[in-house]
Parts: C-alpha cells; structure tokens; sequence
C-alpha cells in the first residue's frame, strides 16, 4: 500500500494532496477543554463551544476540495459539562494515595492541574454548573449549516467504560460518530459490515455499535479502538482506495487502513505522537506478518 504519513499542520500538509482524491476522512479531532496537546491556540482551547464548533467546522471546509464527490467523512466527537475540571487528582494516586512524580508529569503535561475550561459566567442558561453542553449535536448542525449532508448519527457504546464516581446523574458510556457526505450518491459498501440477524440473515447492523474502547501504553490518552476505524474504514471506503485522517494521533487509522488495503493519509502535528504512531504501525505490521507465518505452517 501506499501510505504518506506526516508530521506537521493539517492545513498545510493538505496542500500537497491531490484535489478530489479522497474516498474517506475518519478522524476523532480534540474535544474541547479536555487535553493539553500542543499548547495555546490549538482546536479545543476555544473561549467557547460556540467557538470551538464553528472553528472545527471551517476546519473541515478547508479539506473539502480535496476530497472527491462520492466521499464519505465519519468523526467522533465527545462530549462535556459546564463547570468540568481537567479530572480528578484521585486518578492519579498510587496505592498508598500519593502522586508519583510520573503521574504528576503527565497530569501536567496533558491535563494541567487547572480546569481546562476558560472563565465563562454562568448565565443560568447554557452557561450553568452541571449543563451537559451538547457539543456534538451543536458540532453536528454547525457542519449542516455549511452544507455538508448529514446520514448517520452512530452511536458508539462502550461496555468496558469504567464508572464515573457521580451520584447524581447516569454514567456516560456512549460517544458520537457522525456520517457526512457531500452529495446525495455517494460510496457506501453496506454489504461489508452486515451482521448475522436472529432469523440467520445478514442484516444491516443498525446506528448503535457496541465496541471496548482500546488502552494504549503511552502518552496519548484519546484514542479510539481499531475495531470503531475497522468497521468505518470497510463501508466507507473501497480496497485500495484513499483513506484520511487529520488528526492521526497514535496511528490507528493508518493501521486499520493497511490492514484492510487502503491507501491512507495521516498528518499529526505533535511529534511525540507522530513517532508513537510510526513504531506501532511496525509493530502491526511484525505482528501481521507473524500470523501469517504461522497461518502457512
């Protein structure tokens, strides 16, 4: 396959990119006031949400021309509440309730030990304690309102998702993945994610998908399972076609792409990240290549 994987800013890299050439944009961009990844300035460190959705959305008209017409762009968005710090010390504590120097870096370094979200007087509307911010449904008419088609609104549910410690609400389990297009006919390979139904036909699985979210050694604390991408990847792209995603991250996207013989794009602009990404795709790859040793035994 043939795979270009940079580090550097999407807006630029995308230059180099030939026009109407993309079957696929997947990608999780950053969340807003949620990490610290690449300091002041970068998307997610928005004054506000109504910023931060209105940014992200000319952010994805700037790849427009880039993919081609019959495209199909899925993005996970999170959500958050009004008054969120950037979580709780506890998290952090070893077993005697003390904060490791490790654990303080990292809580530094992607967390910060302040609230990540600006000052906002509250306004006892939107702006209250406790408001669930809807940031995925604002995101969601923001990208309709520049003209973009919006098909599915997928539901990724996550059995593994360790209990929040609140006592006055439901614990969250769930995210969103949102299914835009550009044009009414477009590529969709439904055939390729049908499951077994209860009469022993293949069915259309549905927009609620139950999948573990993914632990990852190392610093990047967000990131969403191959078996998500996998799914995606195989209705919203053809083989050996071009999959992208701006922000790659640890690189999921990209071994997914490999794996199921598509072309992929990633630009990642922290370098910490990028290289994370680039020795686990070797990994993968050792990995693949030792089952299929195996597999001609």
């Amino acid at each position: 396959m043939n795979h270009t994987i940079l580090c550097g800013d999407t807006l630029e890299l995308i230059k180099k990119v030939e026009p109407s050439s993309i079957d696929l944009l997947v990608t999780s961009p950053p969340y807003w006031a949620k990490r610290v990844y690449n300091g002041d300035g970068e998307i997610g460190s928005e004054q506000t949400p109504e910023i931060y959705v209105s940014r992200l959305a000319d952010f994805f008209d700037k790849l427009k021309p880039y993919l081609k017409p019959t495209a199909n762009i899925f993005i996970n968005i999170g959500d958050t509440y009004f008054g969120s710090g950037a979580g709780a010390w506890s998290k952090y504590l070893d077993e005697e309730g003390n904060i490791t120097q490790v654990q303080k870096e990292r809580k530094e370094k992607y967390f910060t030990t302040k609230p990540l979200q600006p000052k906002i007087k509250q306004n006892g509307k939107l702006y209250q304690n406790k408001q669930l911010l809807l940031i995925p449904s604002r995101f969601a008419i923001e990208m309709q309102e520049h003209g973009w088609l919006l098909r599915d609104d997928i539901i990724w549910q996550k059995p593994n998702r360790i209990p929040a410690s609140v006592t006055d609400r439901l614990n969250n389990t769930y995210e969103h993945v949102f299914h835009f297009v550009l044009n009414k006919k477009y590529f969709f390979d439904l055939d390729a994610i049908k499951v077994l139904g209860a009469n022993g036909r293949m069915k259309n699985p549905g927009d609620v998908w139950a999948i573990n979210t993914q632990p990852l050694n190392g610093s990047h604390t967000a990131t969403f399972p191959e078996q998500l991408v996998e799914q995606i990847v195989l209705c919203g792209s053809p083989k050996n076609g071009v999959v992208f995603d701006p922000f790659l991250g640890t690189g999921t996207t990209w071994i997914v792409s490999d794996r199921l013989e598509r072309n992929c794009i990633g630009f990642e602009i922290n370098q910490e990240f990028f290289d994370f990404a680039k020795n686990r795709f070797k990994e993968s790859r050792e990995f693949e290549q030792y089952k299929l040793a195996i597999s001609y035994k």
